[in-house]
């Protein structure tokens, strides 16, 4: 009788030795990407322009977008957005950017990790969704219904590329 309880006992200290609980892979791919690894990434994306900070930051997070002046090409190729790189100490700044804008309530995630918000102003919806730990990118889709597109495609696909490498 006492060997079967002995061998769950040790089962379950084995199962939960060096783990949060959580995944030790997920602590692994925790790491904070830096702004500077988010522009080196869209530099390597033939016919991008760089991307720049926006003035005015947030001290929780930095603020990246391609600016004002971009020609149609692009528009057409990749849309509107900004890309949000949070403070690693700002726990609190990434759910906020994932929260509904006009109640701070948060947003549900779809099957794809996309949390859709629609922007009054705009009149269309936006895609936001994390990369990494504290990597966001908000995409407005120029629709009065939630989807995304071929633009949507190519910045995920890039952002993805950052988060997994």
């Amino acid at each position: 009788m006492r060997r079967p309880a002995l061998v769950l006992l040790l089962a379950a200290f084995l199962a939960g030795c060096g783990s949060s609980g959580e995944g030790d892979d997920e602590d692994q791919e925790a790491a904070p990407i830096a702004a500077q690894a988010v522009v080196q990434q869209f530099r390597t994306v033939q016919g991008m322009p760089p991307l720049r900070s926006a003035a005015g930051a947030d001290p929780s997070w930095e603020q990246l977008g391609l600016g004002l002046d971009i020609s149609p090409a692009v528009q057409d190729r990749y849309g509107t957005f900004t890309i949000y790189v949070v403070d690693p100490e700002d726990s609190e700044a990434v759910q906020s950017l994932l929260a509904d804008k006009d109640t701070a309530e948060p947003l549900q995630a779809d099957a794809d990790g996309i949390h859709w918000d629609y922007d009054e102003l705009a009149k269309s919806y936006v895609a936001q969704k994390r990369y990494g730990e504290n990597v966001v990118l908000a995409w407005w889709n120029e629709r009065r219904e939630q989807g995304t597109d071929e633009r949507w495609e190519r910045l995920d696909s890039i952002l993805q590329g950052l988060a997994n490498g």
